[in-house]
This record gives structure tokens, C-alpha cells and sequence, in this order.
């Protein structure tokens, strides 16, 4: 303000008008200004926009404009005139804004690595990994992007925000995937100015809902969390710029799923959740995060409702992994690589790695000992186990303590509504000193009505699971199992099985807890056996169609459980027809690892291996990083007849003992390989472990990059392959231009009935060395030539050589770029093809709509 005054205008005012001014007082002046005489000396009056007056002969008079620029020029105010309320509003604001942005880029940009050591921080912009989202409008017909975006793409997240009526989204996601660092940065970026599009907003609010209860009013929890009581700025006036600057004001609700209400009740609504439903501050933007199984009662009626946007957040890709590992190691690379290769080397810890909060843990373990568990539950005790170690703790004094919370941690999930947010009288004293100390508890101070509360959380959901589970093994012990009543009823009871049933009683208590349950099962089969039972049971007796998706989750519960005990003996309920059917998919990691430990249990027992004979279909897609282990397996497949692998890297060796374990098999008649980019070059190592698949009918191997030096091993391997009539190549485009090396061995397959060269990037140089081979091959019927475009154009030079292919039924030219042009060459060429039946036609645009078509191919079924 100094500054300020030095620079402000100065106006001589005769010392007759002393007598009658007026200047006016604001509630935040001191005492009037003392004088001696008409001409006193100098005095002072404090507040914004008044003027200082001083006396030496006349009343000069002083105005301080304010520090935005937002005052008045005193030769157009009268020294009495009150400021503007425009001035004010706008000097809160910036306040408030200052406030806001040293707390995101000071204290609120560091990232807790290990909530146990408040030094183990890191920050924000050094640590902070993009994570993948999908969005979607919040309505009946419309679907989730199929492009995933990253987090950071604000612009690609926010688009049409805030001037359309989407200015309410739900950002979502399965515990510890990241939502809330997502705030974080958010918050961050925009204090830190670098970002275009957070510039739209005046003020950015980042509010924690855990310290929230329903009737909570929105300034007052801004005050609380954010500004304090010793701001500078009014309860009133923020709550009047955010309804005069609505639609410039950005507010983060961080877990909606751990607001301290759980039954909510409408009438009941403070600001905030009115702020969700639109009857107050409706033109603000709100961003509100939760678990997926919060989603539908924040759509509700009462709540968000249409129109709003989705967020899902889907965790980290490898790539990202590998990112983050190597920001946490950067003052050791070589630690960090050695980790992303132990996690490289294992299903299980790929699949972790994708959820932040336990690549974090695996961060943490690594840095201390330079290995990693297996199972969720080793991982989540190792962890644990550690955060009490590094402070001085025992393994002893860390289980004792774990069991000790856990009782209370149960109890907030068999509550009516579940609990995460506690009070000190509910835990044992010594037993919450430790956690807290530890890190597995965290306690904040809320005030609430004037008062202090000390608010007891987890310091994750998934902790508060694990803790639970671990109190629910310890009195398990003591549990007597299932009863017999009667010949056809079992009866739970005891402490343990009450418990469970208070946690199973629907599918959504099922879905809900699976973290706490497989946890209970970590390294017990005991409480596996118990488990998976119940959940057998749950649903064995419902056969209607309403509940396949119930029975199906369950099972995949179950079998999740059966891995997490390691247990060497499958549970008979899990070799049932309806876990080990005739068609496995299986599209992720986690599944696939769970599916493998389980048939190689089974495989192993004399009297459960038949019934692998069951599964006639098995595919595994692009999600799945490694096939290692199912070689083992299939070999007990005695019935297999589909094969299909899309995606999956296929190291070296992979395949071939794929193919080695089935060459007892007699009735397997499809293999599809797809996008397995790792075979290219190397058919002289896999492709002769085909020819004994003697049964086999169809080939598939798409887009795999092969080589020209690739069809001379296929060949070789199947040309006395009397029952393998279809080989399909498509995408391949690695054998564009190199023909003349590998289409002379085509006719060795002698028995095919089809080929399938689509999308190869075949030229017109090609055409003449296929046309060739494919004259030499009396049985082939059907040539599908389709989406090579360079085809398009140039029919003048290549059409010709089509009659050599006399014995063609069928032949597929769809989106090859045809012109109208190229028509007339095509039909000369086919009309001297006796067989010819059907030409495909469909994908060449410039052939649309063109009415003579047809008749240049009288004798044809033409399709387009």
C-alpha cells in the first residue's frame, strides 16, 4: 500500500470545505483522527479507497487505490463517497485466490509417498504420473469414448466446460486408482497458472468429503479445510463473489463414498450437496469423486443427476508404470529398472502396477528390500508390516495392532451404512497410538459448529479390508464351520460366519467387500474353504436368467479367493461345471493368473484332471501380457477345438510349447493367432509344431509382422495337411513387394480351399506371382485380396493376370481404392474365369451409386 500511496493523486481542497466534509468511516477504521485546531495536524483514517488527510496550512487530500487497480481516480470521487461494492467483491476474490494458490503450490503440492514418515513426501510435479480416462455424457444412449485420454488433458476433459449445461461430472474408480491425486493436480495446475483452460476459473475449491456431513454448508467448509479464521476475508462476501462470479468457480468434492453421512436424507441438504443437485450455486462447476459403488445415489433424483458427464479413471498403462517407477527411483535408475523388470517378469505385479496406490507399495518394499510378494494379501501384509518396522515396531507388535483396529474396521463395513470415518473411544487406546504412529490410521482435526472433532480414517478403504480380514482370520479359530441341520441344510454360526453373512447378504455386499474377502483369505485355506462355500451356495439353487451375472460373480470371487490362500487343493465347488465350462474368456491379467494357478492344482490331481476334459473353447486376448503356464494345461484339454490368442506377446518359446502340449490332441480345429508381433521372422522355430495338429481345419495368423522367409516354414508344416483347407494371412504387410520369394510356395499347400491375403500392402507387382501360385492350386475356391488400396487405379497392369486363377469360385476385392476406370480391365479379366461366381465389391467408394456396374459383370453375384 506503501507503493501505493506514493503514487496516488493529490487534490488541494480550500479550507472552508473542511468543515463540511464527511469522510467516511468503514467498520475496519481506528478512532477517529484527533485535531488541534481548524487546522489540525495530521491524522489518519484507516480503510480501503479513504484518504489520508494532513493539514500544513490546507486539507490535502490522499487517496489509496486499490492494489487490482479496481479504485476510483480521485478527480471523479468526492472524498465521501463510499466504495463501490464492485471493488469489494473483486478484492475478495483476489484475496481469496491468493490464499488458495499458496496453499496449492506450498503444503498442498507435496504427494505423502509413506503417510508413516511425514518427511517422505514428494513433490507433486516430481512425482506425478497422467493417468488413463474415459468420459461419456451422462444420458440412457450414450456410450464411454473408446479413446481413453489422459488426466492432464484438461482440454480433452473439460471440453465445453463451463459454457454448456454439463458443468456437474463424476469422476470414478475402483479404490486407489488415483482419484484424488487427480485432484491434487488439478488444484496445483491451476495455481501455477500453466494451463490455458483452468484460466477460465477465478477460484478453484478443493474440498476432502471425509470431514463432510450432509448438512455441511459449502463456505464453511471452504473456511475450514482451506482459508481458516484468520483469512482476512468474510464469510459473507466469498459466499456473494461465488454467486456473482458462479460460473468462473471450479469446486473438487474429493470421495463422496467417505462423506461422514451415509443414510442421506433430502431435506437435510446443506450447500454442498444442494450445490450437487443444482438448487444452489447451479452455475458453478463441480467435479465430485467416489467409488463405483456410490455412482447410482449420486445420480439419483436428489443428487447430480442428467445432465452431467462421466469420468472413469482406468489407472496407468505399462508405459506409465514404467514412468512413474523411474520418477520415484530418479536418484537411483538402476534400482527403479530393476524393478520394472521383476514386475515385468510376473502377472500378478503387471496387473498391480496398473493401480497407483499399490505401485506406490511396491515402491516402497522395493526401496527396502528389493523383492516383491505374490498374492494381494503378501503384498498388503509386507507392506504393512513395513510401515511399522521403519519405526521401530515388530512384526508382532504390527499383526497384534492390525487385528486390534480391525475389529473396529469390520464394524464400519457390517454397519447398515458403511463407515470410514471413526472416533478415539472406538479403537483400543494402545492399539490406535500405534497405528497412528505407524500410518495405518490418520487423524484430522475437523471443526465443525465452533467445535473441534479428532476424525479417525484408514489411511486407504483397502487397508481399512485388509485390517478387517485380518481380524476376522484371528477369530476364526474359535469357529466351529458349517453345521448340518438336516441332510440337505448347512448352517453358519459363530462369530466369524455371522460376520460373513452380514457381508454377503447381496450381490452388492459381495462385489462391495472382494478386497476384504480375498484378503481373509490370504495364505488360509481355512477361511477359503468357508468363503467359497457360502458364496457356492449363495446363488447354486438360482437357475433364472437374472442371475447368471450373480452366479458369474460370485465364482470369479471365488476363484480369486482360492488363489489369494495359495492353498494346493481346489475346493470341489470350484471344479464345478460352472467355473470350469466348455468356453473360457479371459481378457486381463488378474483372471488369467487365477485361471492358471487354478488348472495347474487341478492338473495335478489324478481324480480332478478329467474334468478339464469339459472346455472346448478357450480365448485369450490382448489384455493378458504373458501365456506362461497354459502350455501346462492344455495338455488335459482333451476336447479343445478353439484356440485363439489376440494380443499376447508370445516370447520366445510361448507358442511353440503351446503347440507341443496339444500334439496329442485330435480334435482341435481352429488355431487363430492375432497381433502377436513377436513371431515375425521366427516361423522355423514355431511353425512345424503345427503339422501335428492333424485334426486342424482352420490357420489364422493376423497381423504378426511375418516375413517372406516365414510362408516357406508354413508351408512346409502343413502341405500334408489333408484336413486344413482355410490359411488366412491378413494384415501381414511386411510381405508387400516380396512375392517372388514366398508365393512359389503356395501350391505346396495343396489341400487349401482358401486364402486369405487382405490387407498384406499388396502392389500391382504382386498380383502376377500370386495369380501364379494360385493356378497351381486346383482345390483353392476362394481368394480374399480385400484392403489392399494400391490395387486401386492401376487394374490396367494387373487384371490381366487374374484368368490364370481358373479354379476361383470366389474372389474378394472389397476397399482396394477401385476407380470406375479399373471396372472394364476387371471384367475382361473375370469373364475369362469359367468358376467365377461371386466378386466382392463393397468399400470401393468411387463405385457407389454407379448404376452400369452390374452390367459389366452380367453372369456374377456382385457385392457392394
Amino acid at each position: 500500500m506503501a507503493a501505493q500511496s506514493e503514487a496516488a493523486c493529490q487534490t488541494a481542497v480550500p479550507t472552508t470545505m473542511q468543515q463540511e466534509a464527511q469522510v467516511p468511516t468503514p467498520s475496519a477504521a481506528t478512532d477517529s483522527p484527533k485535531q488541534t485546531g481548524a487546522i489540525g495536524n495530521m491524522g489518519t483514517v484507516s480503510g480501503r479507497n479513504n484518504p489520508i488527510i494532513t493539514g500544513s496550512g490546507e486539507v490535502t487530500v490522499t487517496y489509496n487505490l486499490s492494489s487490482d487497480g479496481a479504485g476510483v481516480h480521485p478527480q471523479n470521487q468526492e472524498p465521501d463517497q463510499v466504495p463501490r461494492v464492485g471493488d469489494l467483491n473483486q478484492d475478495v476474490g483476489n484475496k481469496t485466490r491468493d490464499i488458495l494458490r499458496t496453499c496449492y503450490k506450498t503444503t498442498g503440492s507435496y504427494v505423502q509417498l509413506n503417510p508413516g514418515a511425514p518427511d517422505d513426501q514428494r513433490p507433486i510435479v516430481g512425482i506425478y504420473t497422467k493417468l488413463r480416462v474415459r468420459t461419456k455424457k451422462g444420458t440412457l444412449e450414450e456410450e464411454f469414448c473408446d479413446k481413453t485420454v489422459y488426466s492432464t488433458e484438461y482440454e480433452k476433459v473439460l471440453k465445453d466446460w463451463p459454457e454448456t449445461e454439463f458443468n456437474r461430472a463424476i469422476v470414478f474408480g475402483i479404490g486407489g486408482v488415483g482419484k484424488s491425486t487427480i485432484f491434487d493436480k488439478i488444484a496445483y495446475d491451476w495455481a501455477d497458472e500453466a494451463c490455458e483452460i483452468l484460466k477460465r476459473f477465478k477460484l478453484v475449491f478443493l474440498l476432502k468429503m471425509y470431514a463432510l456431513f450432509q448438512e455441511s454448508d459449502l463456505v464453511d467448509s471452504i473456511f475450514d479445510q482451506l482459508l481458516g479464521v484468520k483469512s482476512g476475508v468474510a464469510k459473507d462476501e466469498l459466499d456473494q463473489y461465488i454467486q456473482d462470479n458462479s460460473n468462473k468457480v471450479l469446486i473438487l468434492l474429493d470421495g463422496f463414498d467417505e462423506m461422514r453421512t451415509k443414510t442421506l436424507d433430502a431435506a437435510s441438504f446443506g450447500s454442498i450437496l444442494k450445490a450437487l443437485n443444482r438448487t444452489e450455486y447451479r452455475k458453478c462447476c463441480i467435479f465430485v469423486s467416489t467409488r463405483p459403488s456410490h455412482l447410482e445415489t449420486l445420480m439419483s433424483k436428489s443428487l447430480v443427476q442428467n445432465p452431467c458427464t462421466h469420468v472413469e479413471v482406468l489407472g496407468f498403462t505399462k508405459e506409465d508404470v514404467n514412468e512413474y517407477i523411474q520418477k520415484f527411483y530418479y536418484e537411483d535408475p538402476d534400482s527403479g529398472s530393476a524393478l520394472i523388470q521383476n514386475i515385468e517378469k510376473s502377472n500378478t505385479l503387471l496387473d498391480f502396477s496398473t493401480n497407483p496406490m499399490l505401485l506406490l507399495l511396491m515402491c516402497l518394499l522395493w526401496r527396502e528390500k528389493k523383492q516383491l510378494p505374490e498374492t494381494t494379501s503378501r503384498l498388503f501384509t509386507e507392506a504393512v508390516e513395513y510401515m511399522f518396522t521403519r519405526k521401530g515396531y515388530s512384526s508382532e507388535d504390527a499383526s497384534k495392532t492390525v487385528i486390534a483396529i480391525g475389529k473396529t474396521a469390520l464394524s464400519g463395513f457390517v454397519s447398515a451404512d458403511q463407515n470410514f470415518s471413526f472416533q478415539k473411544d472406538e479403537f483400543e487406546p494402545n492399539a490406535l497410538d500405534l497405528a497412528l504412529k505407524a500410518g495405518i490410521l490418520t487423524q484430522q482435526r475437523v471443526i465443525k459448529n465452533l467445535k473441534c472433532h479428532n476424525n479417525i480414517q484408514f489411511m486407504h478403504k483397502t487397508i481399512q479390508e485388509y485390517c478387517a480380514s485380518k481380524y476376522l482370520q484371528s477369530v476364526h479359530m474359535s469357529n466351529p464351520g458349517f453345521v448340518k441341520r438336516t441332510v440337505y441344510k448347512f448352517v453358519p454360526f459363530g462369530e466369524f460366519q455371522n460376520n460373513l453373512r452380514q457381508l454377503c447378504q447381496t450381490i452388492e455386499g459381495i462385489v462391495s467387500n472382494d478386497f476384504l474377502l480375498r484378503f481373509c483369505c490370504g495364505d488360509n485355506e481355512k477361511c477359503m474353504l468357508d468363503i467359497v462355500t457360502l458364496l457356492e451356495r449363495k446363488f447354486k439353487e438360482q437357475n433364472k436368467p437374472g442371475c447368471m451375472y450373480q452366479k458369474a460373480v460370485t465364482q470369479a470371487i471365488s476363484r480369486q479367493c482360492f488363489f489369494e490362500s495359495q492353498s494346493k487343493k481346489v475346493p470341489r465347488c470350484l471344479t464345478s461345471y460352472s467355473l470350469i465350462p466348455s468356453d473360457i474368456k479371459v481378457n486381463n491379467n488378474t483372471d488369467f493368473r487365477i485361471l492358471i494357478y487354478l488348472l495347474e492344482i487341478i492338473c495335478r490331481s489324478e481324480v480332478q484332471a478329467p474334468q478339464l476334459s469339459r472346455i472346448e473353447t478357450i480365448r485369450v486376448s490382448s489384455q493378458v501380457s504373458s501365456v506362461s503356464g497354459l502350455a501346462f494345461a492344455v495338455g488335459y484339454m482333451e476336447n479343445l477345438s478353439h484356440l485363439m490368442l489376440w494380443g499376447c506377446p508370445l516370447v520366445k518359446g510361448e507358442l511353440e510349447k503351446i503347440l507341443s502340449s496339444l500334439k496329442c490332441n485330435y480334435l482341435l480345429t481352429s488355431l487363430v493367432i492375432q497381433r502377436c508381433m513377436t513371431l515375425g521372422g521366427r516361423a522355423v522355430e514355431w511353425a512345424p509344431h503345427i503339422k501335428h495338429l492333424t485334426s486342424l481345419e482352420k490357420l489364422r495368423v493376423r497381423w504378426c509382422q511375418l516375413q517372406s522367409t516365414d510362408i516357406e516354414h508354413i508351408a512346409s508344416a502343413v502341405h500334408d495337411m489333408p484336413k486344413l483347407t482355410a490359411l488366412n494371412l491378413p494384415a501381414n504387410m511386411t510381405l508387400s513387394e516380396s512375392n517372388d520369394l514366398w508365393a512359389k510356395e503356395l501350391p505346396k499347400m495343396m489341400h487349401l480351399n482358401k486364402l486369405d491375403l487382405s490387407w498384406c500392402d499388396l502392389t500391382q507387382s504382386d498380383i502376377p506371382h500370386i495369380a501364379s501360385a494360385v493356378g497351381d492350386m486346383p482345390k483353392l475356391t476362394d481368394l480374399d485380396l480385400g484392403i489392399n488400396e494400391t490395387l486401386g487405379g492401376c487394374a490396367a497392369v494387373w487384371a490381366k493376370e487374374l484368368p490364370k486363377m481358373m479354379h476361383l469360385n470366389e474372389l474378394n476385392l472389397c476397399s482396394c481404392n477401385l476407380t470406375r476406370s479399373d471396372i472394364p480391365h476387371i471384367a475382361s479379366a473375370v469373364g475369362n474365369m469359367p468358376r467365377l461366381t461371386d466378386l466382392n465389391l463393397v468399400g470401393n467408394g468411387a463405385l457407389y451409386g454407379w448404376d452400369k456396374l452390374q452390367s459389366f459383370f452380367p453372369s456374377l453375384r456382385v457385392a457392394l
